[in-house]
């Protein structure tokens, strides 16, 4: 029994000690950590274009991306504006490298990241620099372009945040640029349908598959009906050389005296009026073709033809988080179109 309370005596004590040295290293590990990372200020993006509040906005979002990738030690934002307020201009007002790299040495950072974002017609430049405060040498320099909505560019500027840092975005905000992208082209593509795809096919055949990007029916259609339209065209002037040569030599046949000149106009006659019938017949069956392929070509454009995606308008629950919140929520959506 004394063996034992001995035994767990120096068994807890060891543990204690065990403990008390664990958190020492710990502590000393995450002193070395926070030592080994690089410290960094953000600047406002100088807005060329967008107003201020934007510029701004996008600012926050840039910040606050750069501070999830925890490779670097973020300065607050409010020691970055009491900086700027002793130094007498405003965070806007800081847009070269000589005063990012002042405003970095009394803050006792080693980068500052500054840069601008402009707008020329729907398109949107962002153009984004790293400034080593020691040597005042840009380390990093990065130039996105975007298309589209000023709401789009909260996407392009969280990208931006782990791109100038040179870190791999995760895969959920590069799911998110692929989905808006791809929410953009089927907005799109919406626009076409599959009214104005027959519309087009019955007025010039494979008009509606080339509306609608099958261009090879596209190309089959046109080809194909051409092609029979050409040959109706052939059976017509044969048709015709046909009827002229039996009115030629039923006139002879007519006028002829001779019993062998009668025969032989006879037998002439008839065969014209047997290739007349031939050419007539080809004609009919040409014809027949066409419009045969002409409506093909309308029903494949129809049936073929832009589907509107109507995903969304299907009326449904679906279980979602609410981050606000930080808790799940049972969301109901109605399609009233």
């Amino acid at each position: 029994m004394e063996d034992t309370l001995l035994v767990h005596f120096f068994v807890t004590c060891y543990m204690k000690h065990y403990f008390k040295i664990f958190l020492f290293i710990l502590t000393l590990s995450n002193i070395y950590a926070q030592e080994s990372q690089n410290t960094l200020a953000v600047l406002d993006f100088e807005g060329r274009g967008i107003n201020a509040l934007e510029a701004a906005t996008l600012t926050d979002r840039f910040t606050s991306e750069i501070g999830k990738t925890e490779r670097m030690i973020l300065v607050d934002r409010s020691m970055v504006e009491e900086i700027l307020n002793e130094q007498g201009f405003q965070q806007s007002g800081c847009t070269t490298d000589e005063c990012a790299v002042e405003v970095g040495a009394l803050l006792g950072v080693q980068f500052m990241i500054s840069g601008s974002i402009g707008k020329l017609g729907e398109t949107f430049t962002i153009d984004a620099k790293m400034t080593s405060v020691e040597t005042g040498a840009s380390v990093e320099t990065r130039n996105v372009t975007y298309i589209g909505k000023v709401d789009g560019l909260v996407t392009e500027v969280e990208l931006l945040a782990w791109d100038i840092l040179n870190l791999e975005a995760p895969q959920a905000l590069r799911e998110k640029k692929r989905l808006g992208q791809q929410a953009f082209l089927e907005a799109s593509a919406a626009q076409k349908t599959r009214m104005g795809s027959l519309m087009r096919s019955t007025f010039i055949p494979g008009m509606g598959q080339f509306y609608s990007g099958r261009k090879l029916m596209g190309y089959v259609f046109l080809g194909t009906e051409l092609a029979a339209g050409a040959l109706a065209y052939m059976s017509f002037s044969q048709y015709q050389t046909a009827q002229d040569d039996y009115v030629k030599y039923q006139t002879q046949y007519v006028a002829a005296t001779d019993p062998d000149q009668i025969a032989e106009l006879k037998g002439l006659a008839q065969k014209a009026l047997d290739d007349e019938s031939a050419a007539n017949d080809q004609i009919t069956l040409m014809l027949y073709a066409v419009g045969a392929i002409h409506i093909t070509n309308m029903v494949h454009a129809f049936i073929r033809g832009p589907k509107v995606n109507t995903a969304s308008k299907r009326s449904g629950m679906n279980l979602v988080y609410n981050h606000a919140l930080q808790q799940p929520q049972l969301r109901f959506s109605i399609a009233l179109d």
